[in-house]
Protein backbone atom coordinates (compact mmCIF):
# COMPACT_ATOMS: atom_id res chain seq x y z
CA UNK A 1 0.00 0.00 0.00
CA UNK A 2 1.41 3.38 -1.02
CA UNK A 3 1.84 5.84 1.89
CA UNK A 4 -0.44 8.86 1.62
CA UNK A 5 1.72 11.96 1.21
CA UNK A 6 -0.91 14.51 2.27
CA UNK A 7 -0.39 17.42 4.64
CA UNK A 8 -3.90 16.66 5.89
CA UNK A 9 -3.30 12.92 6.40
CA UNK A 10 -4.22 13.10 10.11
CA UNK A 11 -7.65 14.48 9.27
CA UNK A 12 -8.07 11.89 6.50
CA UNK A 13 -7.21 9.10 8.94
CA UNK A 14 -9.70 10.53 11.43
CA UNK A 15 -12.47 10.61 8.81
CA UNK A 16 -11.72 7.03 7.76
CA UNK A 17 -11.69 5.87 11.40
CA UNK A 18 -15.10 7.48 11.98
CA UNK A 19 -16.44 5.82 8.84
CA UNK A 20 -15.25 2.41 10.05
CA UNK A 21 -16.91 3.04 13.40
CA UNK A 22 -20.21 4.09 11.81
CA UNK A 23 -20.45 1.02 9.55
CA UNK A 24 -19.68 -1.55 12.26
CA UNK A 25 -23.24 -2.75 12.75
CA UNK A 26 -24.38 -4.99 15.58
CA UNK A 27 -24.38 -7.97 15.68
CA UNK A 28 -22.39 -8.08 12.41
CA UNK A 29 -19.59 -5.99 10.97
CA UNK A 30 -19.89 -4.27 7.59
CA UNK A 31 -17.50 -6.80 6.03
CA UNK A 32 -19.72 -9.67 7.22
CA UNK A 33 -22.80 -8.13 5.63
CA UNK A 34 -21.40 -7.30 2.19
CA UNK A 35 -18.16 -8.14 0.42
CA UNK A 36 -17.23 -4.73 -0.94
CA UNK A 37 -13.69 -4.84 -2.29
CA UNK A 38 -12.32 -1.33 -1.72
CA UNK A 39 -8.86 -0.46 -3.00
CA UNK A 40 -6.76 2.55 -1.96
CA UNK A 41 -8.51 4.87 -4.41
CA UNK A 42 -11.98 3.74 -3.30
CA UNK A 43 -11.13 4.50 0.32
CA UNK A 44 -9.30 7.75 -0.30
CA UNK A 45 -10.41 9.78 -3.32
CA UNK A 46 -13.76 11.19 -2.16
CA UNK A 47 -12.82 12.24 1.39
CA UNK A 48 -9.39 13.43 0.20
CA UNK A 49 -11.00 15.76 -2.35
CA UNK A 50 -13.13 17.35 0.37
CA UNK A 51 -10.23 17.74 2.78
CA UNK A 52 -7.78 18.98 0.14
CA UNK A 53 -10.18 21.64 -1.12
CA UNK A 54 -11.10 22.67 2.42
CA UNK A 55 -7.46 22.97 3.46
CA UNK A 56 -6.52 24.93 0.34
CA UNK A 57 -9.44 27.31 0.93
CA UNK A 58 -8.44 27.87 4.54
CA UNK A 59 -11.35 25.91 6.06
CA UNK A 60 -10.22 23.32 8.60
CA UNK A 61 -13.40 23.15 10.66
CA UNK A 62 -15.35 20.10 11.75
CA UNK A 63 -18.02 20.63 9.10
CA UNK A 64 -15.52 19.87 6.35
CA UNK A 65 -14.61 16.63 8.15
CA UNK A 66 -18.31 15.76 8.31
CA UNK A 67 -18.76 16.56 4.60
CA UNK A 68 -15.87 14.20 3.79
CA UNK A 69 -17.70 11.40 5.63
CA UNK A 70 -21.01 12.26 3.96
CA UNK A 71 -19.53 12.12 0.45
CA UNK A 72 -17.87 8.78 1.22
CA UNK A 73 -21.16 7.35 2.54
CA UNK A 74 -22.78 8.23 -0.79
CA UNK A 75 -19.95 6.62 -2.75
CA UNK A 76 -20.05 3.44 -0.65
CA UNK A 77 -23.84 3.19 -0.86
CA UNK A 78 -23.64 3.42 -4.64
CA UNK A 79 -20.95 0.73 -4.75
CA UNK A 80 -22.91 -1.59 -2.45
CA UNK A 81 -26.03 -1.27 -4.62
CA UNK A 82 -23.90 -2.36 -7.59
CA UNK A 83 -23.38 -5.69 -5.82
CA UNK A 84 -27.02 -6.63 -6.36
CA UNK A 85 -27.30 -9.62 -8.72
CA UNK A 86 -30.24 -10.88 -10.71
CA UNK A 87 -29.23 -14.54 -11.02
CA UNK A 88 -32.28 -16.78 -11.26
CA UNK A 89 -30.89 -19.28 -8.72
CA UNK A 90 -29.92 -16.64 -6.15
CA UNK A 91 -31.71 -16.81 -2.79
CA UNK A 92 -34.01 -13.86 -2.21
CA UNK A 93 -32.24 -12.78 0.98
CA UNK A 94 -28.93 -12.62 -0.89
CA UNK A 95 -30.57 -10.69 -3.70
CA UNK A 96 -31.99 -8.07 -1.34
CA UNK A 97 -29.10 -7.73 1.11
CA UNK A 98 -27.01 -5.24 -0.90
CA UNK A 99 -30.10 -3.07 -1.35
CA UNK A 100 -30.74 -2.98 2.39
CA UNK A 101 -27.12 -2.25 3.32
CA UNK A 102 -26.82 0.39 0.59
CA UNK A 103 -30.00 2.07 1.80
CA UNK A 104 -28.59 2.07 5.33
CA UNK A 105 -25.51 3.92 4.08
CA UNK A 106 -27.71 6.46 2.29
CA UNK A 107 -29.51 6.86 5.62
CA UNK A 108 -26.18 7.58 7.30
CA UNK A 109 -25.44 10.34 4.78
CA UNK A 110 -28.79 12.01 5.53
CA UNK A 111 -28.37 11.57 9.29
CA UNK A 112 -24.98 13.26 9.20
CA UNK A 113 -26.37 16.14 7.13
CA UNK A 114 -28.94 16.73 9.87
CA UNK A 115 -26.53 16.30 12.78
CA UNK A 116 -23.92 18.65 11.31
CA UNK A 117 -26.49 21.24 10.17
CA UNK A 118 -25.49 20.86 6.52
CA UNK A 119 -28.99 20.50 5.12
CA UNK A 120 -28.29 23.26 2.60
CA UNK A 121 -26.38 20.55 0.71
CA UNK A 122 -29.28 18.09 0.63
CA UNK A 123 -30.64 19.20 -2.75
CA UNK A 124 -27.31 19.13 -4.64
CA UNK A 125 -26.35 15.80 -3.08
CA UNK A 126 -29.74 14.28 -3.88
CA UNK A 127 -29.27 15.50 -7.45
CA UNK A 128 -25.84 13.88 -7.74
CA UNK A 129 -27.20 10.59 -6.37
CA UNK A 130 -29.78 10.69 -9.17
CA UNK A 131 -27.08 11.47 -11.73
CA UNK A 132 -24.96 8.55 -10.52
CA UNK A 133 -27.98 6.27 -10.83
CA UNK A 134 -28.57 7.50 -14.38
CA UNK A 135 -24.98 6.55 -15.17
CA UNK A 136 -25.51 3.11 -13.68
CA UNK A 137 -28.66 2.62 -15.75
CA UNK A 138 -26.81 3.66 -18.90
CA UNK A 139 -24.04 1.18 -18.10
CA UNK A 140 -26.57 -1.62 -17.56
CA UNK A 141 -28.42 -0.85 -20.80
CA UNK A 142 -25.10 -0.92 -22.66
CA UNK A 143 -23.87 -4.19 -21.15
CA UNK A 144 -24.15 -6.11 -24.45
CA UNK A 145 -22.84 -3.30 -26.65
CA UNK A 146 -19.36 -2.24 -27.70
CA UNK A 147 -19.14 1.40 -26.68
CA UNK A 148 -16.80 4.03 -28.08
CA UNK A 149 -14.43 6.02 -25.87
CA UNK A 150 -16.75 9.04 -25.93
CA UNK A 151 -19.77 6.90 -24.99
CA UNK A 152 -17.86 5.47 -22.03
CA UNK A 153 -16.75 8.92 -20.92
CA UNK A 154 -20.38 10.11 -20.87
CA UNK A 155 -21.27 7.22 -18.56
CA UNK A 156 -18.20 7.81 -16.38
CA UNK A 157 -19.04 11.50 -16.03
CA UNK A 158 -22.42 10.64 -14.56
CA UNK A 159 -21.53 7.53 -12.62
CA UNK A 160 -18.24 8.62 -11.04
CA UNK A 161 -17.14 12.16 -11.86
CA UNK A 162 -20.42 13.79 -10.84
CA UNK A 163 -19.69 12.86 -7.22
CA UNK A 164 -16.06 14.04 -7.21
CA UNK A 165 -17.11 17.29 -8.87
CA UNK A 166 -19.80 17.85 -6.22
CA UNK A 167 -17.37 16.95 -3.44
CA UNK A 168 -14.98 19.65 -4.68
CA UNK A 169 -17.65 22.31 -5.28
CA UNK A 170 -19.49 21.83 -1.98
CA UNK A 171 -16.20 21.94 -0.08
CA UNK A 172 -15.37 25.24 -1.77
CA UNK A 173 -18.86 26.55 -1.04
CA UNK A 174 -18.51 25.54 2.61
CA UNK A 175 -15.27 27.54 2.72
CA UNK A 176 -17.16 30.57 1.33
CA UNK A 177 -14.84 31.24 -1.61
CA UNK A 178 -16.09 33.14 -4.65
CA UNK A 179 -18.49 31.52 -7.12
CA UNK A 180 -15.99 31.62 -10.03
CA UNK A 181 -13.42 29.85 -7.84
CA UNK A 182 -16.03 27.29 -6.77
CA UNK A 183 -16.64 26.54 -10.44
CA UNK A 184 -12.91 26.12 -11.14
CA UNK A 185 -12.51 23.78 -8.18
CA UNK A 186 -15.59 21.84 -9.31
CA UNK A 187 -14.00 21.43 -12.77
CA UNK A 188 -10.83 20.14 -11.11
CA UNK A 189 -12.85 17.58 -9.12
CA UNK A 190 -14.69 16.55 -12.27
CA UNK A 191 -11.44 15.79 -14.12
CA UNK A 192 -10.10 13.75 -11.21
CA UNK A 193 -13.30 11.70 -11.24
CA UNK A 194 -13.11 11.28 -15.01
CA UNK A 195 -9.54 9.96 -14.77
CA UNK A 196 -10.50 7.63 -11.90
CA UNK A 197 -13.51 6.29 -13.79
CA UNK A 198 -11.53 5.90 -17.01
CA UNK A 199 -8.98 3.82 -15.13
CA UNK A 200 -11.71 1.67 -13.61
CA UNK A 201 -13.08 1.08 -17.10
CA UNK A 202 -9.57 0.24 -18.39
CA UNK A 203 -9.61 2.93 -21.05
CA UNK A 204 -6.34 3.51 -22.87
CA UNK A 205 -3.50 5.15 -20.97
CA UNK A 206 -3.34 8.24 -23.26
CA UNK A 207 -7.00 8.93 -22.43
CA UNK A 208 -6.27 8.88 -18.70
CA UNK A 209 -3.16 11.03 -19.13
CA UNK A 210 -5.09 13.56 -21.20
CA UNK A 211 -7.73 13.89 -18.48
CA UNK A 212 -5.12 14.27 -15.75
CA UNK A 213 -3.44 16.96 -17.83
CA UNK A 214 -6.74 18.87 -17.92
CA UNK A 215 -6.83 18.71 -14.14
CA UNK A 216 -3.26 20.01 -14.04
CA UNK A 217 -4.19 22.89 -16.37
CA UNK A 218 -7.09 23.84 -14.10
CA UNK A 219 -4.75 23.92 -11.09
CA UNK A 220 -2.45 26.22 -13.02
CA UNK A 221 -5.37 28.55 -13.79
CA UNK A 222 -6.38 28.59 -10.12
CA UNK A 223 -2.83 29.32 -9.00
CA UNK A 224 -2.52 32.35 -11.30
CA UNK A 225 -5.83 33.87 -10.26
CA UNK A 226 -5.95 33.39 -6.49
CA UNK A 227 -3.87 33.45 -3.34
CA UNK A 228 -5.00 30.00 -2.19
CA UNK A 229 -2.58 27.63 -0.51
CA UNK A 230 -2.61 25.04 -3.26
CA UNK A 231 -0.27 22.49 -1.70
CA UNK A 232 -3.13 20.15 -0.62
CA UNK A 233 -4.63 20.22 -4.13
CA UNK A 234 -1.22 19.52 -5.65
CA UNK A 235 -0.76 16.63 -3.22
CA UNK A 236 -4.12 15.26 -4.30
CA UNK A 237 -3.25 15.60 -7.97
CA UNK A 238 0.12 13.87 -7.49
CA UNK A 239 -1.57 11.05 -5.57
CA UNK A 240 -3.96 10.48 -8.47
CA UNK A 241 -1.10 10.58 -10.99
CA UNK A 242 0.84 7.94 -9.07
CA UNK A 243 -2.18 5.71 -8.65
CA UNK A 244 -3.55 5.99 -12.18
CA UNK A 245 -0.46 6.34 -14.37
CA UNK A 246 1.68 3.38 -13.35
CA UNK A 247 2.59 2.52 -16.94
CA UNK A 248 3.64 6.00 -18.14
CA UNK A 249 3.60 8.38 -15.19
CA UNK A 250 2.96 12.06 -15.71
CA UNK A 251 5.50 14.38 -14.11
CA UNK A 252 4.47 15.63 -10.71
CA UNK A 253 3.73 19.29 -10.24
Amino acid sequence: MMPLEFSFVEKLNLVQARLRQEINFKPASFEELVHLDMNELDKTVCPAIVLAVSRSCGDQGEKSDALAEIIQFIYMANQVHKLMKDDSDLAEELRQFPVLVGDLLYGEFFLHLCQEKLLQFLAPLAQVIGTMSEGGISRWLSRDKKLSKDEWLKIIEKECASLTASAARLSAELAAVSLPLQQQIEAFGLQLGMAWGASKQHLEEPVIQSILQKANDILTEISTGTQLQLQPLRELYNFMVKQLSARRPLPEI
